[in-house]
């Protein structure tokens, strides 16, 4: 596979990640968001969410879900609903026109106290160049919230507490191990573009039946989540590695 060194959108990170095997299986379907492509894939899954294609912190996201009567559109915390999804489009696509965005198939995101969360794991670079999971932190969404970005109101928790609803003992153990390894794999094929970096935040949603699933890459990956956490040896772990030269 030829060397591409290249600054990307969101979209373009999920081209280049697709192109390989080991991760291939944990990258939901994410498209161009044109009018054809959002009733392709709304006819395929229960919900979408159209993201700009550059921007963080949870910004400019909308969430399209299938109803009974059509589908609603949701932003923050409001909801429009539409007879179509040509209605839907015709509201939102000058939006779109402005920013370049993209269409990506919703995770229904696992729970705890009745709401979602997914998490964040940070991977940098040792001195030997060699990528660590440094950190992983769970982030739980306010209630009707559609993102559960930290700067968006999110609440930066312990994956353990998290997952606590859904895993006991060894088992929870063993998956907080493979969702660092998984952050670490993704990051080794997202670096093989961006070689320069030396820290990757990535975010990973896991859904009913605790399939993880790699929602997108931060190429500049915000360090403060985890020193909003009451236990700082991950911060103070990530702080370390970021003096790293």
């Amino acid at each position: 596979m030829k060397k591409v060194k290249y600054k990307m959108g969101k979209l373009g990170k999920y081209r280049f990640m697709n192109r390989f095997h080991s991760i291939k299986a944990y990258l939901p379907d994410t498209r161009a968001a044109t009018k054809s492509n959002l009733k392709t894939m709304i006819g395929r899954y229960e919900s979408l969410y159209l993201k700009p294609d550059e921007g963080t912190g949870g910004h400019g996201i909308y969430k399209i879900t299938k109803t009974k009567k059509g589908y609603t559109l949701r932003n923050g915390v409001s909801a429009r609903n539409f007879s179509s999804i040509d209605t839907l489009y015709g509201a939102i696509h000058t939006v779109m026109r402005k920013n370049k965005y993209l269409v990506q198939r919703g995770i229904d995101l696992l729970k705890h106290n009745n709401r979602a969360f997914d998490i964040r794991v940070m991977v940098q670079k040792n001195r030997k160049r060699v990528l660590v999971p440094t950190g992983i932190v769970g982030r739980l969404g306010r209630p009707k919230k559609i993102v559960t970005n930290f700067h968006s109101g999110g609440t930066p928790l312990p994956i353990g507490t998290l997952l606590s609803s859904h895993l006991k003992g060894n088992a929870k153990t063993k998956y907080i191990r493979r969702m660092e390894e998984l952050g670490r794999e993704a990051s080794r094929v997202l670096g093989k573009s961006y070689r320069s970096k030396r820290a990757f935040g990535v975010d990973i949603a896991i859904d009913a039946k605790m399939k993880p699933w790699i929602l997108e890459i931060n190429t500049q990956p915000d360090r403060t989540i985890f020193n909003a956490l009451k236990d700082k040896t991950m911060y103070k772990r990530i702080q370390g590695y970021a003096k790293i030269k």
